[in-house]
């Protein structure tokens, strides 16, 4: 990289907004807000996570070309292990700033004495991929994002089960409807998702995300309580399934999270709750759900399939064993 036309510097509070033009360039499937990079922050900061990030700028006219993190992940949390990521925009590569990057994020993983860094690739760009390889990193798993079109027959053929499960016991609502600021209601739905996301395939060992991290969660622009739908047995909550704005594509929602208690799996209950949010989505016009799968999670992909999502996008999440010398290790786990 070329230092006199480029400097690296700590990503500050007015850097926002120009971070989310830089990935909405670098990952236009993915396209990010201001608000959504600022909320991140703050649950980061809310969980008390290493959340470092470094701007790449044009000295000449200030412009932000490119990013590097060094994040904790907050549902796998490991004081040693670490997220990292480079971004580089297009009009900007080859300038030798992604490698730049990485030699800064190899000294901060020292200085953190990490053993182990992760990064996410989109299979179709394979450049960025041997990028990644030649900095020593292996394929460890892929997830999908994938996309329903809520114009689609498909959409609309998962069959109402609301009254064989009510007459199982089971009631349903919506935290709107419990009350989301109550703190009861947060209380049974943390409950609820310790023990649901045991189970979800992810990079490293389940760790629990803090109270103070969840609430940060709840907290987030992206929320809709009236389309977070819930299943309930007696008092106790027993599987959620929720809706999100994206916040760039006002025709789109995400779906979040879905979640089933162990005890309460394979009865149709998160089948039942992502049918709630497809009829929410449609009702209020709009045209595209899409939602996150890991390759690993057959069971959600399969509901998710059933409904008519279809795959558009194919991250390949990666792994860097890291000796107490610095040094990659090589691997012979599974890709």
């Amino acid at each position: 990289m070329d230092a006199t036309r480029f400097r690296i510097r700590p990503f500050g509070l007015d850097d926002h907004e120009a971070l989310s033009i830089l990935r909405s360039r670098t990952l236009p499937d993915l396209p990010s807000t201001a608000d959504e990079e600022r909320h991140w922050d703050a649950m980061t900061a809310a969980s008390r996570l290493t959340n470092e990030r470094w701007i790449v700028e044009e000295r000449s006219s200030g412009r932000v070309v490119a990013v590097g993190a060094l994040n904790h992940s907050p549902h796998a949390f490991d004081p040693h292990k670490f997220w990292v990521d480079v971004e580089v925009d297009p009009d900007f590569t080859h300038l030798g700033i992604g490698r730049a990057l990485v030699a800064l994020l190899d000294s901060e993983s020292s200085e953190h004495r990490a053993t182990c860094l992760w990064a996410n690739v989109q299979n179709a760009d394979p450049r960025a991929k041997k990028f990644a390889e030649r900095a020593g990193f292996v394929d460890r798993r892929t997830m999908w994002m994938s996309e329903l079109d809520l114009s689609l027959p498909a959409a609309s053929a998962i069959v109402d089960r609301t009254s064989e499960l009510e007459h199982d016991g089971i009631r349903f609502s919506t935290l709107e409807d419990e009350g989301s600021d109550l703190p009861e209601v947060r209380q049974r739905l943390f409950d609820l998702w310790v023990e649901a996301s045991r189970d979800v395939p992810r990079m490293g060992e389940y760790v629990p995300v803090s109270f103070e991290g969840f609430t940060a969660i709840m907290e987030a622009p992206t929320m809709i309580p009236e389309a977070f739908f819930l299943g309930i047995s007696g008092e106790t909550y027993i599987a959620s399934s929720h809706l999100e704005r994206d916040l760039s594509r006002p025709d789109s929602l995400f779906v979040g999270f879905t979640g089933t208690r162990s005890g309460s799996r394979g009865r149709g209950i998160a089948t039942e709750l992502k049918r709630r949010s497809v009829v929410y989505a449609q009702e209020h016009g709009f045209r595209f759900l899409r939602t996150f799968n890991d390759s690993l999670n057959p069971s959600i992909w399969a509901i998710n399939e059933k409904m008519g999502f279809r795959r558009v996008l194919e991250i390949s999440q990666l792994e860097r064993t890291i000796s107490p010398a610095g040094s990659p290790v090589p691997s012979t786990a599974p890709r």
